[in-house]
């Protein structure tokens, strides 16, 4: 079998080279620079995003790695740490965010696997070192791909040194650097919005810091314009056994009065500007200047090759759905990939990935998007920020926000209003794990929409497109997830030991290409995976003699309400829709 390519080694690429090598398919993975990122970049993963890592046997690893929960529990806007008046250094509000607090027990329930923060400097070289310790997979950095020639039977790429490599099919997770207009693919949505600068720096913050419980720290200083003039500031670790960080981020968008790019001295005085001090010993790691851009490839397809992460897409920051966005795309295609190279008749899922994934990309780009507008239309307006004002007008705002006058009191009912809509961003349950695919493999929906209408509140529903609910039940071998029952690159179909054996004559009766890649589970309350809480009867919204089929990504494709009286027919129905794509019976 010719290998996969994979061109990229990013935190996507390298995802998309340990899903594969763990379904038994080789691959080769190119990355052009010498070692993994040396800038921070994203920081957030997501409960479905650890999923995946859980599956890969990474998740003690990242971890022992992440942040400790207590120092990510909640996010803070303030005007500085410090500064020369009694308005600097004040606290404008602070929210619980990513499961910490108030919402600690509602991101328990939702999934076996904890909201983390590790940044992608310190993920990266997990992600490589797993990678190259597969057997399946051959990763080649300081390798760069110069062109790409698609045949009939495969691929070949030709390196910029002369080798050529022949693969099966590509898998672009190169950041748009060269796949996507290889292929000739555009990509549609705004572009260079705001002009952006952020910095990778060591420094002993913590004394100055008002609340230890805080990830990011949003500033809003009259002097630099509001909320993205004056910067955010989050913890990077490596952290002490006290939670305590020495390295950090800071990052801010572009001022009239601030230089064209920044050097290490002009960055080094924005920060202390931002943070409201006149010195701090600081080593200033790296410098990325970046635009907000809202973009999403107008196809994730070109014959053999596809489109992951952000070659297919790139997000605002303001979510933490980007990488999350990415590692799902490769988690959606890479089973469809093995499947494909398995039976050749399994070859109409691989034309599910885009009509899954690029909805999914559109609706997040968008809302992240929205997001960071939020921070200045929301955050800034309630206080009474004009950023076309002179400072002083302000920080008057600012005093009248604290004052006990009928208007300070009406502004800080509105800033309380403003803040609580910032749970879209910081406490965006919904969205994270409530996304959902409304045609593509799977016995599509009427009623499934790609994020849920509120995308602050998670419901897990068994409704075909949406990802399996989360239930512990007592197996075998101890307590186990219902999400983590699935073999690798494998169907499930969930049923309880009532109509159990009617549904294994049935499903051992069919021929379909589908059929040799599904397997029987049972759980229930008196079934080997016990359901004892009684959690699991509720979530699967089927009655005891019913099924849920569960895709090897941790997606439904199909339930049935009760067993049929031809449940050979039902199976046989379900599995021609799966690879029927697009198909709405």
């Amino acid at each position: 079998m010719d290998p996969v390519i994979i061109v990229g080694g990013g935190p996507v690429g390298l995802t998309t080279s340990l899903l594969l090598s763990d379904l038994g398919v080789p691959n080769v993975l190119f990355e052009r620079h010498q070692g993994t990122s040396i800038h921070p970049k994203a920081i957030g993963l997501n409960q479905r995003t650890i999923e995946i890592f859980r599956r890969l046997g990474l998740h003690k690893r990242i971890d022992a790695a992440a942040a400790p929960p207590s120092s990510v529990a909640r996010t803070g806007w303030y005007t500085s740490l410090a500064g020369r008046s009694d308005l600097h250094g004040r606290q404008i509000a602070v929210r619980d965010a990513w499961g910490g607090g108030q919402y600690a027990e509602e991101y328990a329930a939702a999934s076996p696997a904890p909201y983390t923060m590790l940044p992608q400097i310190r993920l990266e070289p997990i992600l490589r070192a797993a990678a190259e310790a597969r057997p399946n997979a051959t990763v080649r950095f300081s390798t760069e791909v110069a062109a790409i020639e698609q045949h009939e039977t495969g691929v070949t790429v030709a390196l910029a040194d002369g080798e050529r490599v022949r693969g099966s099919y590509l898998v672009g997770a190169d950041g748009g650097k060269m796949v996507a207009n290889a292929l000739g693919i555009g990509f549609s949505g705004p572009t260079n919005l705001v002009d952006m600068v952020s910095a990778h720096f060591t420094a002993d913050v913590t004394p100055l810091l008002p609340n230890r419980e805080c990830l990011i720290y949003w500033f809003v200083n009259p002097d630099l314009g509001g909320s993205i003039g004056s910067g955010y500031l989050y913890h990077l670790g490596p952290w002490d056994e006290a939670g305590h960080s020495r390295e950090w981020v800071f990052a801010c968008g572009f001022r009239p009065d601030d230089p064209e790019r920044f050097d290490e001295k002009a960055m080094k005085e924005r920060i202390l500007r931002s943070l409201g001090v006149n010195r701090l010993e600081m080593d200033l790691h790296s410098v990325s200047h970046w635009y907000i851009q809202s973009v999403v490839a107008d196809r994730y397809r070109g014959g053999r090759c596809f489109l992951v992460g952000d070659a297919a897409h790139r997000i605002p920051p303001w979510g933490a759905l980007g990488l999350n966005t990415g590692v799902q795309d490769a988690d959606n295609l890479a089973w469809k990939l093995a499947a494909t190279l398995r039976d050749p008749a399994l070859s109409p899922l691989l034309d599910s990935y885009e009509d899954e994934r690029r909805p999914i990309a559109t609706t997040v780009a968008a809302n992240s998007l929205h997001n960071f507008q939020n921070h200045g239309d929301l955050i800034d307006s309630a206080i009474g920020l004009d950023p076309s004002a002179p400072p002083s007008q302000g920080w008057d705002a600012l005093r009248t926000l604290w004052s006990e006058t009928p208007e300070g009191k009406s502004r800080r009912a509105a800033l309380d209003e403003a803040s609580r809509y910032m749970d879209h961003e910081f406490h965006a349950h919904g969205a994270e794990n409530g996304f959902a695919y409304v045609r593509g493999a799977l016995a599509a929906d009427p009623e499934t929409s790609t994020l849920p209408i509120d995308p602050v509140t998670y419901r897990p529903t068994s409704r075909p497109g949406h990802h399996l609910p989360h239930a512990w039940l007592d197996g075998p071998a101890g307590r186990v997830s219902s999400r983590d029952l699935p073999a690798p690159g494998r169907f499930t179909l969930y049923v309880d030991s009532v109509a159990a054996d009617g549904w294994r004559a049935a499903l051992a009766s069919i021929e379909h290409p589908l059929q040799p890649v599904v397997d029987v589970v049972e759980a229930g309350p008196t079934c080997a995976h016990e359901d004892s809480e009684g959690t699991w009867a509720r979530l699967r919204e089927v009655t005891p003699s019913g099924a849920v089929l569960v895709r090897p990504d941790g997606i439904v494709a199909w339930r049935c309400h009760e067993l049929p009286a031809q449940p050979e027919a039902s199976l046989t129905r379900a599995f021609d829709r799966i690879l029927t794509i697009g198909e709405h019976l």
